[in-house]
């Protein structure tokens, strides 16, 4: 019989939402690890805070919503969603325009959180 070890790990979302397949590939893999017991958590960043902005357009460039896929973290297990505070400060957003409830981090808890996973994914 095999044992599987549940190991914690991190997804960390830098990029747009629109222009590439980093966002919705890091996010199926995600919720695939977490389908399997493992310790999963999703990290906002840089420009992939935009990722769970609410009211995005994406029809307007040809492309399918991938926002409503976040709405599933709780469903998936996923143990937590992290925004780095400065990529929203950065960019004007308020934690009132997101899609989803995040635990905003500093820079200094964000190291502490990488230290503490098993495994870290960044798109």
């Amino acid at each position: 019989m095999i044992m599987l070890v549940s190991k914690r790990c991190l997804f960390i979302n830098r990029h747009a939402p629109y222009g590439s397949s980093h966002p919705q590939e890091t996010l199926d893999m995600a919720y695939a690890l977490a389908a399997f017991e493992h310790r999963v958590s999703l990290l906002f960043m840089d420009d992939g805070v935009y990722q769970i902005l609410h009211n995005q357009a994406p029809a307007m460039i040809g492309m399918k919503e991938i926002s409503h896929a976040f709405r599933a973290w709780e469903d998936y297990g996923i143990e937590h969603l992290y925004v780095e505070k400065a990529s929203l400060e950065i960019r004007g957003i308020g934690v009132e325009e997101l899609l989803v409830n995040v635990c905003l981090v500093s820079s200094t808890e964000l190291h502490e959180i990488m230290e503490q996973q098993d495994f870290i994914f960044s798109d």
